[in-house]
Formats: C-alpha cells, sequence, structure tokens
C-alpha cells in the first residue's frame, strides 16, 4: 500500500503522512458544522484514490458530489499543495454520480428480493435474512422499535426464508404480497399438485415441509395492511426505486469505466425526498456491500474498497433507536476489515451517533468543538480507546482544517494537523443540475449498457390492467409499444414509442388513441408516397427527372410497402414482428427527410410540382410525422440523453455530441425508464394544441382590430400564412378525433364480439 499525503504538523509545518493500511482498521472525521471535516474526508478519499483504492461515498447533502470537479494547478500551488499529485489524481480518478430516482447523474436502483450469498455457515444465512426482512419492514414503514414492527419483521423472515427455500416464486411485490395476506392458501397452492381436488389441510404440508403456522404470528388485518403497503410498491413512482438504472451491485461499482482508473462512486441521496425512502435505500447498499464481503475474497491486508458515509447521526443514532442501516453497518464495521473493505464515517454530532460505533475507528480526525455534550462524549470516545485525554482541552480554540489526528499506528501521541489543501473543488452542495451537467457522456453509455430491465414493470402493468378493468388479453413476448398496440392490448401506463413506418394494424384493433393517430398519419404517409412516386416516375418517363430521384422514390415507397407487407402477413409471429420493428425504427428518420424533400420541392421548384391535391396531403402528411418526431425528441431530452455540459469542448463538439443523442434509437430499457405513457402524451398535446389554437385566434382578432377585412385573413391568391395555421391545427385537430373515434369504435366492437 502506497503513503497518504494529509497535510502539514501545526507545529512544525513538517509533511504528515501515513500508509494508507491505517484505513484497514477504520477512521472517523469528527467535528462541528465549518470545522473541515468534509475536507478532511475528500483527502482521504483521493489519497485512496491515489493508492489505488476504489470508494463507495453515502453523500447525504450534496458535498462530496464536488469531487467531479478539479482543483486548477494554479491554484494548489498557491496554496502550498503538490500539482504533480493533483494532476496524477485527474489521471486516475473516475468520479461517478449515482442518482436514485432520477436519471440527473447516473441512475441506481436497488434489488430487494436478491437472495444472500450462496454458501453461507447457519449464523451468517441467518443473519443475512434477517436484514432482508428488516429492509422489507423499513420499505412498509413500520418502526421496529416497536412490537407490532419487530412482529412484521419476524413474520416477514420466515416468509422470504420458506419462499426462497422451496422455490416459491414470490421475487416481485404482487406475489410477495399475495403470500403476506393469504400464506397458507398459497404455500398449500404452490407446493400441492392436487388440480381439481379438495386443498390439503395446512397441518399435513406444514408438516411434510417443516413450515411454522404463519397465521398465528401475525393477525390477519395486519397481513392485510402489510400486504397493501408492499403491493403498493409495484407501481407509480415508489417502483422507479427497484427498476430506473443499475442495479446495486459492488463489483459493477469497483469496475473502471475506462481502463486505468479508479471508481469513486458518490451516491447522491438528494434525489430521494422521502426520509423513510433515504433510509432503506442506505440500508440496501450496506446489506449489498454486506453480502458482497462474506462472498468475497480477502485479506486483512489488502484494500480493495473504501466505504465513507457523510453525516452518519441519522442512520446510527445512539440505543435504543436503531434506524433500518444500523446493524448492517455495526456489522460491516466490526467485519469488513477482514474482508479487504476499510469504513470511514464523519459526522458534526458525536453525541447523536452510537459511540461503539465511533469506538471501532482506530484512526480519529478530532476538529473544532464547543458544546460542552460533544466534548464530553468525545472525551468518553478517547477513554474507551485509550487515548491521549489533554488533547480535549484544544478542541474548542481549533480552526478550520485544523484536526488532532489520535491514530496509534502512526504515532504515540496526537498529531497536531493542518490538512492539505484538496485537488479537487470545494464549494456549496451540488444540485440535481449541477449534477446533471457534470455527469460525461461517456459514463451514461456505460451506465446504460449495465441498466436493468426488470420484469417486474411487466408484471406490474398487467396487474394494472387488470385492476383498473381494461383488457387484459395475453401478447406475446417481446411485443411491446406500437407491435402490442397492433394487437390491441396497449393500456395507457405503458410507454409511447414513436415508429413512422408499419404498424398500420393497429387502426383495426387499437385501444389506445395516440398509436391509432399514430397509425393514421402512417397510413397518410404511405398513399402520398404511393402518390408521389407515381408522379415523379411519370415525370422521369417524360423526361423532366433524372433517374436516380425517381429510383429514391421507387426505393423509399418500396421499403414502407414491404413493411406493412410484412407485418400483415407474419401478424402471427412475435419474434418477426421484434425484427420488423427495429427494422422500422432505422429506416424512420429516411421516411421523414424524403417527404420534406418532396415538400421542398413543390414550394421552392415550379418544375417538379406534384399537383394542387397532393401537395396539401404532403404538407398534412409531413406535418404529422414531425409532430411524432418532436415528441420523439422531446422525450429524449426527458431521458436526459442531451449531454451538452462538457466544460472544455468547444460549441461543434457540443452540437455534434447533442445530435448524436437525438437521433439514438431509444433502448427498451430506455422506454422503461422513461415511462412516458400515452395518456401523459396525449394530455400534453392537447394542452400545447390549445395554446397555439388560442394564439391563433388572438392574432386573428388583432389583425381584425388592425381594420383588415376577413376575406383578407381567410382568403385572397396567396393563401395568407395565418389561413396555413388554421390548416395545420385543424389537421391535428382532426387526427385526435379520428383517434379517439376510432379506438371507441374498436371498444364497442369487442364488447359487442
Amino acid at each position: 500500500m502506497g503513503k497518504m499525503l494529509l497535510g502539514t504538523r501545526r507545529d512544525d509545518d513538517s509533511a504528515v503522512e501515513a500508509p494508507s493500511s491505517i484505513l484497514t482498521r477504520h477512521a472517523a472525521m469528527l467535528g462541528s458544522t465549518g470545522s473541515g471535516k468534509t475536507v478532511m474526508a475528500k483527502v482521504i478519499i483521493e489519497e485512496a484514490t491515489l493508492s489505488g483504492i476504489p470508494s463507495l461515498v453515502i453523500d447525504p447533502q450534496g458535498d462530496l458530489a464536488r469531487l467531479c470537479l478539479n482543483a486548477s494547478n494554479k491554484t494548489v500551488k498557491e496554496k502550498g499543495g503538490d500539482p504533480a499529485r493533483r494532476k496524477a489524481f485527474e489521471k486516475m480518478a473516475e468520479v461517478r454520480i449515482w442518482t436514485p430516482l432520477r436519471k440527473k447523474g447516473l441512475p441506481i436502483c436497488i434489488d430487494p428480493f436478491k437472495s444472500p450469498p450462496a454458501g453461507l455457515d447457519q449464523e451468517e444465512a441467518i443473519t443475512a435474512w434477517d436484514m432482508v426482512a428488516a429492509g422489507f419492514t423499513s420499505l412498509a414503514d413500520y418502526d421496529m422499535e416497536k412490537p407490532q414492527g419487530k412482529q412484521v419483521r419476524s413474520y416477514l423472515y420466515e416468509i422470504l426464508v420458506h419462499t426462497t427455500r422451496l422455490g416459491m416464486q414470490a421475487m416481485d411485490f404482487q406475489a410477495l404480497a399475495r403470500v403476506i395476506r393469504e400464506p397458507h392458501h398459497t404455500f398449500t397452492k404452490n407446493l400441492t399438485s392436487s388440480a381439481g381436488e379438495q386443498e390439503p389441510e395446512w397441518l399435513d404440508v406444514s408438516s411434510k415441509h417443516g413450515l411454522p403456522d404463519f397465521e398465528d404470528m401475525l393477525p390477519r388485518s395486519t397481513r392485510e395492511e402489510l400486504g397493501r403497503r408492499v403491493a403498493s410498491y409495484s407501481s407509480g413512482v415508489n417502483q422507479l426505486l427497484f427498476s430506473n438504472g443499475v442495479p446495486v451491485d459492488i463489483d459493477t461499482l469497483i469496475e473502471p469505466a475506462s481502463k486505468g482508473k479508479v471508481p469513486i462512486n458518490v451516491i447522491y441521496l438528494n434525489t430521494i425526498q422521502s426520509e423513510a425512502q433515504k433510509h432503506y435505500f442506505v440500508q440496501e447498499i450496506a446489506r449489498t456491500l454486506y453480502d458482497w464481503m462474506l462472498d468475497h475474497e480477502s485479506s486483512p491486508d489488502r484494500l480493495d474498497l473504501l466505504f465513507f458515509m457523510d453525516e452518519v447521526a441519522p442512520y446510527l443514532p445512539p440505543a435504543p433507536r436503531n434506524p433500518p442501516a444500523k446493524d448492517l453497518i455495526k456489522l460491516i464495521f466490526k467485519q469488513a476489515r477482514k474482508y479487504g473493505v476499510s469504513a470511514v464515517l464523519a459526522t458534526q454530532n458525536v453525541s447523536d451517533v452510537d459511540y461503539k460505533i465511533l469506538a471501532q475507528a482506530n484512526t480519529l480526525f478530532i476538529g473544532r468543538f464547543t458544546q460542552p455534550q460533544d466534548i464530553g462524549k468525545v472525551k468518553h470516545l478517547l477513554k474507551e480507546s485509550g487515548g491521549d485525554l489533554g488533547l480535549v482541552k484544544e478542541l474548542p480554540q481549533l480552526g478550520p482544517g485544523q484536526f488532532q489526528m489520535v491514530s496509534p499506528d502512526v504515532s504515540d501521541a496526537p498529531i497536531p494537523l493542518q490538512c492539505r489543501w484538496l485537488y479537487t473543488d470545494h464549494g456549496a452542495p451540488f444540485t440535481e443540475e449541477q449534477v446533471s451537467q457534470h455527469t460525461p457522456r461517456k459514463l451514461r453509455k456505460w451506465a446504460a449498457k449495465r441498466s436493468t430491465h426488470a420484469t417486474r414493470e411487466v408484471d406490474s402493468s398487467a396487474s394494472a390492467a387488470v385492476a383498473a378493468g381494461r383488457d387484459s388479453r395475453q401478447v406475446p413476448p417481446g411485443l411491446s409499444g406500437m407491435a402490442a398496440a397492433s394487437k390491441g392490448a396497449t393500456g395507457t401506463e405503458e410507454a409511447f414509442e414513436v415508429r413512422l413506418m408499419g404498424g398500420l394494424s393497429v387502426i383495426k384493433d387499437g385501444r389506445d388513441p395516440l398509436y391509432v393517430m399514430q397509425g393514421i398519419a402512417n397510413s397518410m404517409s404511405t398513399l402520398v408516397l404511393i402518390w408521389s412516386m407515381v408522379i415523379l416516375l411519370m415525370q422521369w418517363r417524360d423526361g423532366t427527372l433524372q433517374w436516380h430521384w425517381a429510383l429514391l422514390a421507387f426505393s423509399v415507397t418500396f421499403t414502407v410497402c414491404l413493411i406493412i407487407g410484412l407485418e400483415a402477413f407474419l401478424g402471427h409471429d412475435a419474434e418477426m414482428q421484434r425484427k420488423i420493428s427495429r427494422f422500422a425504427r432505422f429506416n424512420q428518420y429516411g421516411l421523414a427527410l424524403w417527404l420534406w424533400t418532396l415538400v421542398y420541392w413543390e414550394y421552392y421548384y415550379s418544375d417538379y410540382t406534384l399537383g394542387h391535391g397532393l401537395a396539401t396531403a404532403l404538407e398534412i402528411s409531413v406535418l404529422w410525422i414531425t409532430l411524432f418526431l418532436v415528441l420523439e425528441a422531446f422525450n429524449r431530452i426527458r431521458l436526459g440523453r442531451l449531454d451538452m455540459s462538457s466544460e472544455r469542448e468547444g460549441l461543434l463538439s457540443k452540437i455534434r455530441e447533442g445530435m448524436g443523442s437525438l437521433t439514438a434509437v431509444l433502448t427498451q430499457a430506455d422506454i422503461g425508464e422513461m415511462r412516458a405513457s400515452s395518456r401523459q402524451v396525449m394530455s400534453g398535446l392537447r394542452w400545447a394544441l390549445d395554446l397555439l389554437t388560442m394564439l391563433l385566434f388572438a392574432s386573428v382578432a388583432i389583425y381584425l382590430f388592425m381594420g383588415h377585412a376577413p376575406t383578407e385573413i381567410l382568403g385572397g391568391d396567396d393563401m395568407p400564412h395565418l389561413f396555413r395555421l388554421a390548416l395545420w391545427f385543424g389537421s391535428v385537430y382532426f387526427l385526435i378525433f379520428a383517434g379517439e373515434t376510432i379506438v371507441r369504435y374498436n371498444a364497442r366492437k369487442s364488447e359487442s364480439g
């Protein structure tokens, strides 16, 4: 292990260096607000990075997110720092800001159903499963310090252990809720194959499979309430905690996205608004780390990971308070050393932290304290660890960045430390927008490849459809979006995807107005393509058009008709539908470009006139497909794909990056994360159209007020711009009306059938 440059001694200005091995016995930064404990923590993280040790950082306030901003060489040099070490840090560090629930940074999620690792001994397995049960208890908002919370925790422990042991599929919230509500019936149904026969007695089933009497463990009313709370996490915003982004996995977190880099993973908790969910998320991170430790081969002499928690008081309060993450973090501090993990924490409220956990830290950085209760707590802590009690007298006089370093592995006496200047920026906590701006596109791509596409989303959507009384007919697996809509099975909770080619069968059976509107637009585009192809081929025959333009018109039209034909003849084949959908999406921008080209020809080159009737139809068709492309682009922006934040790149590079993001095809995982439902898109479309129409009428009113005749506004040989706008808005209103009318007709047809 390498040496860590921590700062200088305040008594003689000599450099304070310590081997990174001191971190194997853990460390703590203690000090009141403004003492510099967060700066000291950043120094430790920077030095660990220079020693090749990746970090997992819990950042409750956004202070640690600024690690992604490097300090300038000039500033470091002026403050007495080493520019060469700063440069080395910049070269090695790979700072990733992870944002639960949001895509501002790198989205991250947790898998609450992940079982503890195999091969644990009995004691470890019991502990691990108990922590899983504690997580679900906390998630269901039960206080585990109260009798009911303890009952729920024990009940969930038995449910989780036995469902997993017996191979029952209770690995999503809806399934778990069913087991919780009716444990005897659910276990009996899954463990017996007596189809059509009378259900066996519970006593027989429990004896055969070694099951406890679940219903005696928890009253029915509590089971019903617990089941309701658990099931609520299968839909809505809550599900994003489990489905939005990269699943928490320590091996993924310590893996560099770029060769030769050392990851610094900052878990930015500000994106979680609920305090209960924050506690649960921290607990699940701690559980994942604990499980990884148990399954990880290392040695006490090697450091594989630095685990740092800032402002730990809410998560590690003194007894008898016991929030969800406390037991796990205590276990990590107790056992981490033998698994190659260093645990480091920081707090400004020593009296509000369990001193038994603080006592596990062999190295202490003690900053300024003025409150007697905090000084008394530090004194007690030093007494427990055999430290020098005399240094507590100096604590009220310490300035920012000044510490008493107590580390028996470095020095028998406390070291009066002035921490060094940071190699990274230090300032106000990062906002969500700053996180978004400073998350590189390269890291977003790396994370996107590791993002989850949880099947629980599909399950929850189906459950929601049944609950809402919508059509729940089976859709072939692998179909979504336009393909599913063509089978009349897309509900309003599904993400809307744009396809400008094919999908015409949705008009016949579709239940979603937005998809039907897209089908109508695609039908219109197809007719316009065929009509224009015939006219251009005739012009080529007459010698007024070059052959390559006629060939292009034929190729585009043939491709669109081929897709429509394949969908019609292969609609029964789910895999072929999926492949056709991918092919269509690849070519749809070419279709849009060709239609725009025809519009340009019509209005700017009289030699290639298409005729008045076709010109109007072409104009409406282009307007409709442009509308859907705008919807798609807007949803990509919502996904955070337009990353224009790099401060060092020029304008041309930023534009190129933005255009590359805009034209990238949405992946299925992206669609699942975006969750832009048809109902939401329709609502936004109506609002925007109503606003623009109101502005149009206001313009007409102003025009009339200025003394212009109505015939001058809405008539004339040159068709004024207001008339063209009225035509555009009218066509969109017609599209919406036609889509909703067809949906109503399809619904009545289904009911009568």
